[in-house]
């Protein structure tokens, strides 16, 4: 698999390419499934979850599936509620201490999250050979903000209160989600995922010591526990990237808002990297957005290591056509 090969930074005949949330709302045949079946339908039945993920790949030359869920299912456990809605999703945050106590810490990936495995299994028999299969989950420090906002807040002002005023039990829930999510993503490996993607996606508002603290060691516990190779990605990387890229993760996925070739010098050519168009760079015209993809490449340079992606997920007013120009200029660079 050519995912595989460049994750191992092994040279490939050409760099691979997927896309993130290229299972979205950009593809008509993802809006008309949604005329039918909620999000929660979608990440709640198997065969609706592998339909969803299949769709790019009819539709795109990509080099990896990644199985269709949420980074949120799994918190779903502690008894929070979790609703999707069209600003995003929003958990039933606990309002004091007392309430964090009362949710609950047990988590077995079989128990809680069955539909994921039994969409990975299925998939795996459905996807081409040659092309990966991807299992993601997401970091502590990302998962504990979620629960603990409910609803993000503008710099987590939310979450770095609780760090302030509750530093013990904020790193006793750090401590418990990198061992549900270590557990969880090795499950995802054992139901047929290639490798898998760690989404750190708000690690970037800590300082960087904060980052050392809160971050970083609970997502190295993270990824200690999985079996495939591993990507971890957080958007706004450029100011810890030395930190992040010290993970233990196979790939680190970089943002747009650096050069992905200063971010090769800067890791020293020792982990593949993963990225990084603007996403909005797909509205370009063609020939403009081909030459954005050319010029990712060749900042990167010659050398394995390298999959094409954005440095975010794909936003639902991406044209499908666009999307087939960006692929198919991956193919082109040689």
């Amino acid at each position: 698999m050519i995912m595989l090969e460049a994750l191992e930074l092994n040279p490939t005949p050409r760099r691979p390419v997927w896309i993130m949330r290229q299972a979205g709302r950009y593809l008509a045949s993802y809006r008309k499934l949604r005329e039918k079946h909620s999000f929660m339908e979608f990440a709640g039945k198997a065969e609706l979850a592998v339909e969803v993920s299949l769709l790019p790949l009819r539709q795109y030359e990509l080099d990896a599936a990644i199985v269709f869920s949420d980074i949120l299912i799994p918190l779903q456990a502690t008894g929070a509620t979790l609703e999707f809605t069209e600003k995003g999703p929003v958990l039933g945050a606990p309002k004091t201490t007392e309430e964090l106590r009362t949710f609950s810490t047990d988590f077995d990936p079989k128990t809680h999250t069955p539909v994921i495995l039994e969409t990975l299994s299925i998939l795996r028999k459905e996807v081409a050979a040659e092309k990966a299969l991807l299992g993601f989950a997401g970091a502590p420090f990302t998962m504990l903000s979620y629960l603990l906002e409910g609803k993000l807040t503008r710099d987590l002002s939310i979450m770095k209160s609780w760090m302030a005023n509750e530093r013990e039990l904020v790193h006793e829930w750090l401590d418990r989600l990198a061992t549900w999510m270590g557990g969880y993503l090795d499950a995802q490996a054992v139901a047929g995922a290639n490798a898998v993607q760690l989404f750190d996606t708000w690690a970037s508002v800590l300082s960087p010591k904060d980052f050392e603290e809160f971050a970083l060691p609970y997502a190295r516990k993270v990824v200690s526990e999985v079996t495939v190779p591993c990507i971890y990605y957080v958007n706004g990387v450029a100011g810890i990237l030395d930190q992040a890229a010290s993970v233990g993760a196979q790939a680190l996925s970089i943002d747009w808002k650096m050069d992905i070739g200063e971010a090769r010098k800067r890791t020293s050519q020792v982990i593949a990297l993963q990225g990084n168009l603007d996403p909005y760079h797909l509205l370009l015209p063609k020939d403009l957005l081909r030459e954005k993809v050319f010029q990712i490449c060749e900042s990167y340079g010659r050398g394995p290591g390298h999959i094409l992606n954005l440095g975010h997920g794909i936003v639902p007013s991406i044209p499908e056509d666009q999307v087939k120009v960006f692929v198919d200029a991956v193919h082109e660079w040689r």
